[in-house]
Protein backbone atom coordinates (compact mmCIF):
# COMPACT_ATOMS: atom_id res chain seq x y z
CA UNK A 1 0.00 0.00 0.00
CA UNK A 2 2.90 2.39 0.79
CA UNK A 3 4.37 1.59 -2.64
CA UNK A 4 1.01 2.46 -4.21
CA UNK A 5 0.87 5.85 -2.43
CA UNK A 6 4.46 6.66 -3.46
CA UNK A 7 3.45 6.06 -7.08
CA UNK A 8 0.67 8.60 -6.70
CA UNK A 9 3.17 11.22 -5.52
CA UNK A 10 5.78 10.72 -8.33
CA UNK A 11 4.20 13.05 -10.95
CA UNK A 12 1.45 15.25 -9.63
CA UNK A 13 0.62 16.55 -13.11
CA UNK A 14 0.20 13.27 -14.93
CA UNK A 15 -1.29 11.21 -12.09
CA UNK A 16 -3.52 13.83 -10.47
CA UNK A 17 -6.90 12.86 -12.02
CA UNK A 18 -6.13 9.19 -11.68
CA UNK A 19 -4.79 9.63 -8.17
CA UNK A 20 -7.92 11.43 -7.01
CA UNK A 21 -10.06 8.65 -8.43
CA UNK A 22 -7.97 5.82 -7.02
CA UNK A 23 -7.57 7.55 -3.68
CA UNK A 24 -11.33 7.95 -3.42
CA UNK A 25 -11.83 4.26 -4.16
CA UNK A 26 -9.16 3.39 -1.59
CA UNK A 27 -10.87 5.50 1.10
CA UNK A 28 -14.23 3.90 0.40
CA UNK A 29 -12.72 0.40 0.67
CA UNK A 30 -10.86 1.38 3.85
CA UNK A 31 -14.09 2.76 5.36
CA UNK A 32 -15.97 -0.43 4.53
CA UNK A 33 -13.28 -2.59 6.11
CA UNK A 34 -13.07 -0.51 9.28
CA UNK A 35 -16.87 -0.32 9.54
CA UNK A 36 -17.15 -4.08 9.33
CA UNK A 37 -14.47 -4.43 11.96
CA UNK A 38 -16.21 -2.02 14.30
CA UNK A 39 -19.54 -3.78 13.96
CA UNK A 40 -17.87 -7.13 14.52
CA UNK A 41 -16.22 -5.90 17.71
CA UNK A 42 -19.53 -4.55 19.00
CA UNK A 43 -21.28 -7.85 18.44
CA UNK A 44 -18.61 -9.94 20.15
CA UNK A 45 -17.90 -7.72 23.15
CA UNK A 46 -21.30 -6.20 23.86
CA UNK A 47 -23.29 -7.12 27.01
CA UNK A 48 -25.32 -10.31 26.87
CA UNK A 49 -28.47 -10.75 28.91
CA UNK A 50 -28.38 -14.56 28.87
CA UNK A 51 -25.56 -17.10 28.78
CA UNK A 52 -26.02 -20.27 26.78
CA UNK A 53 -25.25 -23.36 28.90
CA UNK A 54 -22.12 -25.27 27.98
CA UNK A 55 -22.44 -28.80 26.55
CA UNK A 56 -23.28 -31.37 29.26
CA UNK A 57 -20.35 -32.64 31.30
CA UNK A 58 -20.16 -36.30 32.24
CA UNK A 59 -21.22 -37.07 35.79
CA UNK A 60 -23.68 -35.62 38.26
CA UNK A 61 -23.40 -32.47 40.34
CA UNK A 62 -23.39 -33.16 44.07
CA UNK A 63 -22.87 -29.72 45.57
CA UNK A 64 -22.09 -26.14 44.60
CA UNK A 65 -20.22 -23.53 46.68
CA UNK A 66 -20.16 -20.03 45.20
CA UNK A 67 -18.29 -17.06 46.69
CA UNK A 68 -19.13 -14.28 44.24
CA UNK A 69 -21.62 -13.88 41.43
CA UNK A 70 -18.99 -15.30 39.07
CA UNK A 71 -16.54 -17.49 41.04
CA UNK A 72 -17.03 -20.69 42.99
CA UNK A 73 -16.56 -24.44 43.32
CA UNK A 74 -18.60 -27.59 42.78
CA UNK A 75 -18.22 -31.31 43.45
CA UNK A 76 -19.35 -33.98 40.98
CA UNK A 77 -19.31 -37.75 40.61
CA UNK A 78 -18.78 -39.54 37.33
CA UNK A 79 -19.79 -42.93 38.77
CA UNK A 80 -22.12 -42.51 41.77
CA UNK A 81 -21.18 -44.70 44.70
CA UNK A 82 -17.70 -45.40 43.31
CA UNK A 83 -15.69 -43.05 45.52
CA UNK A 84 -14.50 -41.11 42.47
CA UNK A 85 -15.12 -37.36 42.66
CA UNK A 86 -14.16 -34.29 40.64
CA UNK A 87 -13.55 -30.82 42.05
CA UNK A 88 -14.80 -28.20 39.61
CA UNK A 89 -14.32 -24.44 39.43
CA UNK A 90 -16.18 -21.71 37.55
CA UNK A 91 -15.35 -18.08 36.83
CA UNK A 92 -18.46 -17.16 34.83
CA UNK A 93 -21.31 -17.79 37.25
CA UNK A 94 -21.58 -21.52 36.60
CA UNK A 95 -22.04 -21.54 32.84
CA UNK A 96 -18.71 -23.31 32.34
CA UNK A 97 -16.85 -25.57 34.74
CA UNK A 98 -13.25 -26.76 34.71
CA UNK A 99 -12.07 -29.93 36.46
CA UNK A 100 -9.34 -28.82 38.88
CA UNK A 101 -8.79 -32.09 40.78
CA UNK A 102 -9.88 -35.73 40.74
CA UNK A 103 -10.28 -37.32 44.17
CA UNK A 104 -10.59 -41.06 44.85
CA UNK A 105 -11.79 -42.42 48.21
CA UNK A 106 -10.99 -46.04 49.12
CA UNK A 107 -12.47 -45.96 52.63
CA UNK A 108 -15.04 -48.78 52.93
CA UNK A 109 -14.67 -49.52 49.19
CA UNK A 110 -16.51 -52.67 48.14
CA UNK A 111 -18.89 -52.57 51.12
CA UNK A 112 -22.40 -51.17 51.38
CA UNK A 113 -21.17 -47.59 50.99
CA UNK A 114 -18.11 -45.49 50.27
CA UNK A 115 -16.97 -42.63 52.51
CA UNK A 116 -16.96 -39.66 50.13
CA UNK A 117 -14.16 -37.21 49.53
CA UNK A 118 -14.77 -34.20 51.77
CA UNK A 119 -14.09 -30.55 51.07
CA UNK A 120 -13.58 -27.19 52.74
CA UNK A 121 -13.88 -24.23 50.39
CA UNK A 122 -12.44 -21.30 52.33
CA UNK A 123 -12.62 -18.78 49.49
CA UNK A 124 -12.76 -18.55 45.71
CA UNK A 125 -9.06 -19.44 45.63
CA UNK A 126 -8.32 -21.39 48.85
CA UNK A 127 -9.70 -24.95 49.04
CA UNK A 128 -8.95 -28.24 50.81
CA UNK A 129 -9.97 -31.73 49.70
CA UNK A 130 -9.57 -34.95 51.69
CA UNK A 131 -9.59 -38.45 50.22
CA UNK A 132 -10.29 -41.11 52.90
CA UNK A 133 -7.94 -44.08 52.40
CA UNK A 134 -8.14 -47.62 53.74
CA UNK A 135 -5.75 -50.53 53.29
CA UNK A 136 -7.76 -53.76 53.18
CA UNK A 137 -4.71 -55.90 54.01
CA UNK A 138 -3.42 -53.98 57.02
CA UNK A 139 -6.81 -52.50 58.01
CA UNK A 140 -5.14 -49.15 58.50
CA UNK A 141 -6.95 -45.89 57.73
CA UNK A 142 -5.21 -42.75 56.50
CA UNK A 143 -6.10 -39.47 54.80
CA UNK A 144 -4.72 -37.85 51.66
CA UNK A 145 -5.10 -34.08 51.92
CA UNK A 146 -5.00 -31.78 48.89
CA UNK A 147 -4.68 -28.03 49.35
CA UNK A 148 -4.66 -25.12 46.89
CA UNK A 149 -4.34 -21.38 47.39
CA UNK A 150 -4.51 -20.30 43.74
CA UNK A 151 -7.90 -21.55 42.63
CA UNK A 152 -6.84 -25.12 41.94
CA UNK A 153 -4.04 -24.44 39.47
CA UNK A 154 -1.57 -26.10 41.86
CA UNK A 155 -2.41 -28.60 44.62
CA UNK A 156 -0.15 -29.63 47.50
CA UNK A 157 -0.72 -33.30 48.41
CA UNK A 158 0.21 -35.08 51.64
CA UNK A 159 -0.85 -38.21 53.57
CA UNK A 160 -1.62 -38.21 57.31
CA UNK A 161 -1.74 -41.54 59.15
CA UNK A 162 -5.10 -40.76 60.71
CA UNK A 163 -8.75 -41.19 59.74
CA UNK A 164 -11.18 -38.41 58.89
CA UNK A 165 -14.07 -38.07 61.37
CA UNK A 166 -16.86 -35.56 60.69
CA UNK A 167 -15.10 -32.27 59.97
CA UNK A 168 -12.82 -31.65 56.96
CA UNK A 169 -9.34 -30.13 57.21
CA UNK A 170 -9.41 -26.33 57.14
CA UNK A 171 -6.91 -23.76 55.87
CA UNK A 172 -7.00 -20.01 56.40
CA UNK A 173 -4.31 -19.16 53.83
CA UNK A 174 -1.65 -20.81 51.70
CA UNK A 175 0.29 -22.15 54.69
CA UNK A 176 -1.77 -22.64 57.87
CA UNK A 177 -4.15 -25.58 58.19
CA UNK A 178 -5.62 -28.00 60.77
CA UNK A 179 -7.09 -31.51 60.70
CA UNK A 180 -9.14 -33.23 63.45
CA UNK A 181 -8.83 -37.01 63.07
CA UNK A 182 -8.61 -40.34 64.86
CA UNK A 183 -5.40 -42.39 64.98
CA UNK A 184 -3.62 -45.19 66.91
CA UNK A 185 -5.37 -48.12 65.20
CA UNK A 186 -6.68 -50.56 66.22
CA UNK A 187 -8.69 -48.66 68.80
CA UNK A 188 -10.84 -49.74 71.71
CA UNK A 189 -13.00 -51.63 69.22
CA UNK A 190 -10.48 -53.65 67.15
CA UNK A 191 -13.15 -54.50 64.59
CA UNK A 192 -13.96 -50.84 63.88
CA UNK A 193 -12.26 -48.99 61.04
CA UNK A 194 -14.06 -45.80 62.10
CA UNK A 195 -12.42 -45.00 65.42
CA UNK A 196 -8.85 -45.43 66.65
CA UNK A 197 -7.47 -45.27 70.16
CA UNK A 198 -7.07 -41.47 70.13
CA UNK A 199 -8.66 -38.36 68.64
CA UNK A 200 -6.01 -35.81 67.68
CA UNK A 201 -5.61 -32.36 66.17
CA UNK A 202 -2.95 -32.05 63.46
CA UNK A 203 -1.48 -28.76 62.23
CA UNK A 204 0.60 -27.59 59.28
CA UNK A 205 2.37 -24.27 58.74
CA UNK A 206 3.95 -25.08 55.37
CA UNK A 207 0.89 -25.61 53.20
CA UNK A 208 0.58 -29.31 54.00
CA UNK A 209 4.14 -30.40 53.27
CA UNK A 210 4.31 -31.66 56.85
CA UNK A 211 1.78 -32.16 59.66
CA UNK A 212 2.41 -32.08 63.42
CA UNK A 213 0.24 -33.77 66.04
CA UNK A 214 -0.61 -30.83 68.33
CA UNK A 215 -2.94 -32.26 70.98
CA UNK A 216 -4.88 -35.50 71.49
CA UNK A 217 -7.40 -37.18 73.77
CA UNK A 218 -8.93 -40.63 74.36
CA UNK A 219 -11.64 -41.92 72.02
CA UNK A 220 -13.72 -43.32 74.91
CA UNK A 221 -17.43 -43.64 74.13
CA UNK A 222 -19.80 -41.38 76.04
CA UNK A 223 -22.60 -43.96 75.78
CA UNK A 224 -22.86 -47.60 76.85
CA UNK A 225 -23.83 -48.55 73.29
CA UNK A 226 -21.70 -47.91 70.22
CA UNK A 227 -22.40 -44.60 68.48
CA UNK A 228 -20.03 -42.91 66.04
CA UNK A 229 -20.99 -39.42 67.24
CA UNK A 230 -20.36 -40.23 70.91
CA UNK A 231 -16.65 -41.11 70.77
CA UNK A 232 -14.18 -38.79 72.50
CA UNK A 233 -14.09 -36.15 75.20
CA UNK A 234 -14.83 -32.47 74.50
CA UNK A 235 -13.43 -30.68 72.67
CA UNK A 236 -11.64 -33.60 70.93
CA UNK A 237 -14.81 -35.49 70.06
CA UNK A 238 -15.79 -37.44 66.96
CA UNK A 239 -18.75 -35.13 66.29
CA UNK A 240 -16.73 -31.91 66.67
CA UNK A 241 -16.76 -29.27 63.94
CA UNK A 242 -13.56 -27.32 63.32
CA UNK A 243 -13.17 -23.72 62.18
CA UNK A 244 -10.25 -21.27 62.14
CA UNK A 245 -10.46 -17.58 61.31
CA UNK A 246 -6.73 -16.74 61.51
CA UNK A 247 -3.43 -18.59 62.02
CA UNK A 248 -3.97 -18.22 65.79
CA UNK A 249 -7.73 -18.18 66.44
CA UNK A 250 -9.97 -21.20 66.00
CA UNK A 251 -13.15 -22.87 67.22
CA UNK A 252 -14.36 -26.38 68.01
CA UNK A 253 -18.09 -27.02 68.47
CA UNK A 254 -19.86 -30.26 69.24
CA UNK A 255 -22.15 -32.24 71.53
CA UNK A 256 -21.66 -34.26 74.70
CA UNK A 257 -24.15 -37.08 75.34
CA UNK A 258 -25.57 -37.95 78.77
CA UNK A 259 -27.82 -40.98 78.41
CA UNK A 260 -30.98 -39.67 76.73
CA UNK A 261 -29.92 -36.00 76.87
CA UNK A 262 -27.22 -34.00 75.13
CA UNK A 263 -25.46 -30.67 75.57
CA UNK A 264 -23.80 -28.48 72.96
CA UNK A 265 -20.44 -26.83 73.64
CA UNK A 266 -18.05 -24.27 72.17
CA UNK A 267 -14.27 -24.16 72.68
CA UNK A 268 -11.85 -21.55 71.37
CA UNK A 269 -8.08 -21.30 70.91
CA UNK A 270 -5.83 -18.27 70.50
CA UNK A 271 -2.52 -20.11 70.18
CA UNK A 272 -3.04 -22.03 66.91
CA UNK A 273 -4.65 -25.03 68.63
CA UNK A 274 -2.14 -25.77 71.39
CA UNK A 275 -4.71 -25.08 74.12
CA UNK A 276 -8.51 -24.89 74.11
CA UNK A 277 -10.87 -23.07 76.48
CA UNK A 278 -14.59 -23.59 77.07
CA UNK A 279 -16.72 -20.63 76.01
CA UNK A 280 -20.17 -20.38 77.60
CA UNK A 281 -22.85 -18.53 75.66
CA UNK A 282 -25.64 -16.58 77.37
CA UNK A 283 -28.69 -18.84 77.93
CA UNK A 284 -26.86 -21.77 76.34
CA UNK A 285 -28.08 -24.53 78.68
CA UNK A 286 -30.93 -25.67 76.41
CA UNK A 287 -28.75 -26.01 73.30
CA UNK A 288 -28.23 -29.59 72.14
CA UNK A 289 -25.70 -28.55 69.50
CA UNK A 290 -23.80 -25.47 68.34
CA UNK A 291 -22.66 -24.65 64.82
CA UNK A 292 -19.27 -23.41 63.72
CA UNK A 293 -19.00 -19.61 63.77
CA UNK A 294 -19.33 -17.84 60.43
CA UNK A 295 -17.68 -14.43 60.05
CA UNK A 296 -18.76 -11.87 57.45
CA UNK A 297 -16.01 -9.43 58.47
CA UNK A 298 -13.10 -9.64 60.90
CA UNK A 299 -15.44 -8.50 63.68
CA UNK A 300 -18.97 -9.50 62.68
CA UNK A 301 -20.20 -13.09 62.71
CA UNK A 302 -22.84 -15.51 63.90
CA UNK A 303 -23.31 -19.05 65.15
CA UNK A 304 -26.45 -21.12 65.69
CA UNK A 305 -27.65 -22.87 68.83
CA UNK A 306 -30.03 -25.74 68.09
CA UNK A 307 -32.54 -27.24 70.49
CA UNK A 308 -34.94 -30.16 70.21
CA UNK A 309 -38.51 -30.09 71.46
CA UNK A 310 -40.25 -32.82 73.46
CA UNK A 311 -41.20 -36.15 71.92
CA UNK A 312 -42.66 -37.63 69.95
CA UNK A 313 -42.25 -34.78 67.44
CA UNK A 314 -38.81 -33.57 68.69
CA UNK A 315 -39.32 -30.36 66.72
CA UNK A 316 -36.02 -28.52 66.10
CA UNK A 317 -35.44 -24.86 66.90
CA UNK A 318 -32.50 -22.68 65.89
CA UNK A 319 -31.38 -19.49 67.68
CA UNK A 320 -28.69 -17.23 66.17
CA UNK A 321 -25.96 -15.68 68.32
CA UNK A 322 -24.14 -12.61 67.02
CA UNK A 323 -20.70 -11.12 67.66
CA UNK A 324 -19.39 -7.68 66.76
CA UNK A 325 -15.97 -8.03 68.38
CA UNK A 326 -14.42 -10.94 66.50
CA UNK A 327 -15.91 -13.62 68.76
CA UNK A 328 -14.80 -12.25 72.14
CA UNK A 329 -18.47 -12.06 73.13
CA UNK A 330 -21.69 -13.48 71.71
CA UNK A 331 -25.25 -12.31 72.27
CA UNK A 332 -28.55 -13.95 71.23
CA UNK A 333 -30.27 -12.15 68.38
CA UNK A 334 -33.67 -12.65 69.98
CA UNK A 335 -34.84 -14.75 67.03
CA UNK A 336 -36.02 -18.35 67.23
CA UNK A 337 -36.94 -20.33 64.13
CA UNK A 338 -38.28 -23.81 63.45
CA UNK A 339 -36.01 -24.32 60.45
CA UNK A 340 -32.92 -26.52 60.62
CA UNK A 341 -30.42 -23.83 59.70
CA UNK A 342 -26.68 -23.93 59.13
CA UNK A 343 -24.40 -20.91 59.28
CA UNK A 344 -23.62 -21.17 55.56
CA UNK A 345 -27.32 -20.47 54.93
CA UNK A 346 -26.60 -16.83 55.79
CA UNK A 347 -25.37 -14.19 53.33
CA UNK A 348 -25.12 -11.61 56.11
CA UNK A 349 -26.75 -11.02 59.50
CA UNK A 350 -30.11 -10.26 57.89
CA UNK A 351 -30.40 -12.40 54.76
CA UNK A 352 -30.61 -16.19 54.81
CA UNK A 353 -32.31 -19.05 53.03
CA UNK A 354 -33.23 -22.63 53.81
CA UNK A 355 -34.63 -25.60 51.95
CA UNK A 356 -37.10 -28.22 53.10
CA UNK A 357 -35.38 -31.27 54.57
CA UNK A 358 -37.13 -33.43 51.98
CA UNK A 359 -35.29 -32.60 48.75
CA UNK A 360 -38.26 -33.75 46.66
CA UNK A 361 -40.32 -30.86 48.06
CA UNK A 362 -40.18 -27.91 45.70
CA UNK A 363 -40.13 -25.34 48.50
CA UNK A 364 -37.54 -23.04 50.03
CA UNK A 365 -37.70 -20.05 52.36
CA UNK A 366 -35.88 -16.71 52.60
CA UNK A 367 -35.59 -14.07 55.29
CA UNK A 368 -34.51 -10.43 55.09
CA UNK A 369 -34.74 -9.62 58.83
CA UNK A 370 -32.43 -12.12 60.49
CA UNK A 371 -35.00 -14.90 60.68
CA UNK A 372 -37.94 -13.11 62.28
CA UNK A 373 -40.06 -13.58 59.18
CA UNK A 374 -39.73 -16.07 56.33
CA UNK A 375 -41.13 -16.00 52.81
CA UNK A 376 -42.06 -19.25 51.11
CA UNK A 377 -40.94 -19.83 47.51
CA UNK A 378 -41.44 -22.65 45.02
CA UNK A 379 -38.84 -24.10 42.69
CA UNK A 380 -39.80 -24.80 39.03
CA UNK A 381 -42.25 -27.70 38.82
CA UNK A 382 -40.52 -29.59 35.98
CA UNK A 383 -37.86 -31.01 38.35
CA UNK A 384 -38.64 -33.27 41.29
CA UNK A 385 -35.42 -33.10 43.33
CA UNK A 386 -33.54 -30.02 44.50
CA UNK A 387 -30.36 -29.77 46.57
CA UNK A 388 -27.39 -27.53 47.45
CA UNK A 389 -29.25 -24.22 47.45
CA UNK A 390 -26.57 -21.52 47.62
CA UNK A 391 -26.85 -17.71 47.64
CA UNK A 392 -24.06 -15.11 47.53
CA UNK A 393 -26.31 -12.04 47.74
CA UNK A 394 -29.93 -11.46 48.65
CA UNK A 395 -30.77 -11.81 44.94
CA UNK A 396 -28.23 -14.13 43.30
CA UNK A 397 -28.23 -17.84 44.03
CA UNK A 398 -27.94 -21.34 42.55
CA UNK A 399 -29.54 -24.74 43.12
CA UNK A 400 -28.95 -28.23 41.70
CA UNK A 401 -32.08 -29.73 40.13
CA UNK A 402 -32.78 -33.27 38.95
CA UNK A 403 -35.72 -35.16 37.53
CA UNK A 404 -35.58 -38.79 38.71
CA UNK A 405 -38.61 -40.99 38.20
CA UNK A 406 -37.13 -44.48 38.62
CA UNK A 407 -37.07 -46.35 41.96
CA UNK A 408 -33.95 -45.71 44.04
CA UNK A 409 -31.10 -48.16 43.62
CA UNK A 410 -29.25 -49.78 46.53
CA UNK A 411 -25.72 -48.61 47.31
CA UNK A 412 -23.24 -48.35 45.74
CA UNK A 413 -25.31 -46.42 43.24
CA UNK A 414 -26.65 -43.46 45.10
CA UNK A 415 -30.13 -43.89 43.63
CA UNK A 416 -28.86 -42.76 40.21
CA UNK A 417 -28.70 -44.48 36.85
CA UNK A 418 -26.90 -43.95 33.57
CA UNK A 419 -28.61 -41.17 31.65
CA UNK A 420 -29.71 -39.21 34.73
CA UNK A 421 -29.19 -35.46 34.35
CA UNK A 422 -28.34 -32.84 36.97
CA UNK A 423 -29.01 -29.21 36.11
CA UNK A 424 -27.60 -26.08 37.72
CA UNK A 425 -30.20 -23.33 37.96
CA UNK A 426 -29.53 -19.69 38.80
CA UNK A 427 -31.72 -16.89 40.10
CA UNK A 428 -30.99 -13.17 39.98
CA UNK A 429 -34.17 -11.99 41.67
CA UNK A 430 -34.12 -13.74 45.02
CA UNK A 431 -35.73 -16.95 43.78
CA UNK A 432 -38.70 -15.50 41.94
CA UNK A 433 -37.45 -16.97 38.65
CA UNK A 434 -34.79 -19.52 37.69
CA UNK A 435 -32.87 -20.25 34.49
CA UNK A 436 -30.53 -23.06 33.52
CA UNK A 437 -26.82 -22.26 33.37
CA UNK A 438 -25.22 -25.73 33.15
CA UNK A 439 -26.01 -29.44 33.12
CA UNK A 440 -24.24 -32.76 33.66
CA UNK A 441 -25.28 -36.22 32.51
CA UNK A 442 -24.33 -39.70 33.66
Amino acid sequence: MLHFLRMLRRDTHYYRPVSYCLLSIFCVILFLFTSCGANGDKTSTGPQESVQPAPPLKGVLGSVHMFTTTSGWAVSQSVPGSGSYSILRTSDGGAHWRVMLNCLSTQAAGKAFVVPCVTDFHSATVATVLAPLYDQKTRVSSSRIYHTSNGGLIWQSSVVDARYLETPPVFVDADHGWFLATDHFPGLDPGSSYIGGRIALYRTSDGGLSWQRVVSGPSTSQLPTTSDDAYGVAPLAANARLQFTSPQTGWLTGTTYHGTSSQGWLYTTHDAGNSWHLFTLPNQSAATSLSQPLFFTAQTGLLLASTTGPGPAFAPTARPYITHDGGKSWQPSGVSTKFQLMTNNFVDLQHAWTQEANTSDRLFYTTADGGRNWLKHAFPSHFNRYSSLDFVTADVGWVIAMNINHPPLPEPGGGLRKGDVSVLLQTKDGGQSWHEVARMQL
